[in-house]
């Protein structure tokens, strides 16, 4: 299922002096993966992907598993170590042994450079109520068998391991946020003040604690260790929800700053801000880590968190909670 030709990038020597952007790290079982994007300048709609991966906390060259001239744009791994990927086209890529079709489409290109992974890639289903190519924004699941993929749309997908089915929000604008906790305790949010829970069968509008916002996006979901769920917003004051779907929501907070991202790990709440930097809540407020990058999304590892940068180098912060050290990690 591979086809030549796809260009990999390296130190810089992008086909055509491209520019790079690192827009997704994931870390799990000891693993970083990374999705980093290369395109030429002022045209980021049509980039290729290409996933590297390298073992977490380390430094050095990281394995190209895969490069593709498609528009790869988001990335989970799943606990068994399964990677998972799709694009703006509406395919979806994973290293996973399912049983899709191995057709390629006749200007697909693909490689596996590095690592020696088999992928499988596959087209979402039309959108039911409108006949519409989906568009993924984000990917979440519980493992290989209970995948969940968010879309511009509005229109949430789900994997059994078998087929996909989906679920129309009635939106019509995106969902870029989705995490779950257990396979019948799943969040989603976006554009709208949209808030959805999954109880295993059926998605439902969770209220928001400030009323409906038209204008206002939820960006960002994490979870504690006592059972409460925090989401981050980029409006209204820069707040963060705190609460669950059965219990309700209230504002924990808000920051004066557009939080694009949340995440918590050993017992500390992380924000991204973009020009603001990092920033971490504490019951007096919030503190700013870093204001030196322009910080986008951020995940959490073990003991760390993931820090993507846009616009800027193709390459993403780690900050180490047992030395309170930062690290620049290229690829």
């Amino acid at each position: 299922m591979e086809r030549e030709g796809t260009a990999v990038p390296g130190n810089g020597d992008a086909p055509g002096g491209f520019a790079e952007d690192i827009v997704v790290v994931h870390e799990s079982g000891g693993t970083v993966h990374f999705l980093l994007i290369a395109y030429p300048p002022g045209a980021s709609g049509s980039a290729a992907g290409y996933v590297f991966r390298r073992p977490a906390g380390r430094d050095g060259p990281a394995e190209n598993i895969l490069a593709t001239n498609d528009t790869l744009r988001e990335l989970w791994c799943s606990p068994a170590g399964r990677v998972w990927t799709a694009s703006s086209t509406g395919l979806v890529w994973t290293s996973a042994p399912v049983s899709w079709p191995g057709a390629v489409a006749p200007d697909l290109e693909f490689d596996t450079p590095e690592g020696g992974v088999t992928w499988h890639h596959t087209a979402l289903p039309v959108q039911e109520h409108n006949g519409a190519r989906p568009n993924p924004t984000a990917i979440w699941g519980t493992s290989d068998d209970d995948v969940h993929i968010a879309t511009f749309g509005g229109v949430l997908y789900h994997f059994d391991g078998r087929r996909w089915t989906q679920f129309d929000s009635g939106t019509g604008r995106p969902v870029g946020v989705i995490r779950g906790r257990a396979a019948d305790d799943v969040y989603a949010a976006g554009y709208g003040s949209t808030l959805l829970h999954f109880d295993g069968a059926t998605w439902t509008p969770v209220a928001d604690p400030d009323g409906p916002g038209t204008n206002d996006v939820l960006s960002g979901i994490a979870f504690g260790e006592t059972g409460e769920v925090y989401v981050c917003g980029r409006s209204r004051g820069g707040r963060v929800l705190c609460g669950s779907a059965a219990q309700g929501f209230s504002v924990l907070g808000r920051y004066g700053v557009p939080v694009t991202g949340i995440a918590r790990t050993g017992g500390r709440l992380f924000l991204t801000a973009g020009r603001s930097g990092v920033l971490e809540v504490a019951p007096g407020g919030a503190a700013t880590l870093r204001d030196d990058i322009v910080a986008w999304s951020l995940a959490e590892g073990e003991g760390r968190i993931h820090v993507t940068e846009t616009p800027g180098e193709a390459a993403y912060s780690e900050y180490c909670l047992a030395d309170d050290r930062w690290h620049r990690r290229f690829y």
